[in-house]
């Protein structure tokens, strides 16, 4: 071969070291600035996160500035959320306290919005009588062999000791399943808690299309008394209320909420005002909520000279609310 020809070989071969070098730089730099974008989404989504919790935060102190009021009667508004009313020394007639801004309200980078609901408009699941229990899961449909397990066996948790109720269960039965787990032997700490009780479906703890479920229904939570101006009608239902007397409640309350328990309704356990409220706030960031917060708080009288105190019962980051209406009931 003449030395021209080794000559355009060796250019030939060299022109294809370095489009291989390209190629390969190509590689690198498309995979670093792949890796970049990568770090720099990490980072905004944990900014943003961070940002997010701290806005659901706010909003859970704005609502306890809102339960921090001199209301001392509770209703709900349109929405289902609490109104707070204000009933004078001496009075007859509630007067509304105003309301702060609740939904989207900015705060620095985000915003927050929330919601706070009264948890005295359910039947707290760690006092009280069975036949309160069997009355509201009869007015939920629950059917009669299923209501006899469920409640047999949410005393079975509760109570101390491993000595099974006729359909009940404790540690021995749960500690057959695929999943063992022990009873609690104790008080519900949350009503999630009833997903491990014997009888109780995730359909009937979260409710199935119209259909109300437990966690609408049931608290761990409160004074053991009920709100006849929260309450739904399968709760009053359980405090011993008759259909006309639910009716009527439920009619007289829209008007304006009852300012003290008319004497009829004596003796059932019910109240027109609540300490225990759930706040439910979504920091906000972009304009999507990006972070979840729900706290269950109890508002107690202050001392001589000092203003009313909240003690914070429970405080949990939560998934966000589903986008679809359908299921917003299931967060």
């Amino acid at each position: 071969m003449s030395s021209r020809g080794r000559a355009a070989d060796e250019q030939g071969f060299a022109l294809l070291v370095v489009i291989l070098v390209l190629a390969l730089l190509s590689v690198v730099v498309t995979e670093f600035a792949f890796s970049m974008r990568l770090e720099a989404s990490m980072v905004r989504a944990f900014r943003d996160g961070v940002l997010a919790r701290n806005l659901a935060e706010a909003g859970i102190q704005q609502g306890i500035r809102e339960i921090l009021t001199d209301a001392n009667v509770h209703a709900i508004d349109e929405s289902g959320q609490v109104a707070f009313y204000w009933l004078p020394p001496g009075g007859t007639a509630v007067e509304r306290v105003p309301s702060l801004p609740r939904e989207r309200v900015p705060l620095g980078a985000g915003e927050f919005s929330y919601r706070i609901t009264d948890e005295e408009a359910r039947l707290n699941i760690n006092g009280g009588s069975t036949e309160r229990t069997q009355r509201l899961l009869t007015a939920l449909g629950v059917e009669k062999i299923d209501r006899d397990t469920i409640v047999d066996s949410i005393e079975d948790w509760r109570d101390a000791n491993d000595t099974k109720r006729t359909n009940g269960a404790e540690s021995e039965d749960y500690l057959q399943l695929p999943v063992p787990y022990r009873a609690r032997n104790s008080n519900f700490q949350d009503t999630i808690e009833l997903l491990q009780v014997k009888g109780v479906t995730p359909e009937l703890y979260y409710g199935q299309g119209d259909k109300v479920g437990f966690a609408d229904v049931f608290t761990a939570r409160g004074r053991g008394t009920v709100n006849m101006n929260t309450a739904s009608a399968p709760v009053l239902s359980a405090m011993a209320f008759s259909d006309a007397e639910i009716s009527d409640v439920m009619q007289t309350r829209v008007t304006a909420p009852y300012a003290s328990v008319p004497p009829r309704f004596g003796g059932r356990r019910v109240t027109v005002g609540s300490t225990t409220f759930r706040i439910d706030s979504e920091g906000i960031i972009g304009g999507e909520p990006k972070a979840r917060i729900v706290a269950i708080v109890q508002k107690a009288a202050g001392s001589v000279g000092s203003g009313a105190t909240v003690t914070i019962l429970s405080w949990r980051a939560v998934p966000l609310r589903p986008a679809h209406p359908q299921e917003a009931g299931k967060s």
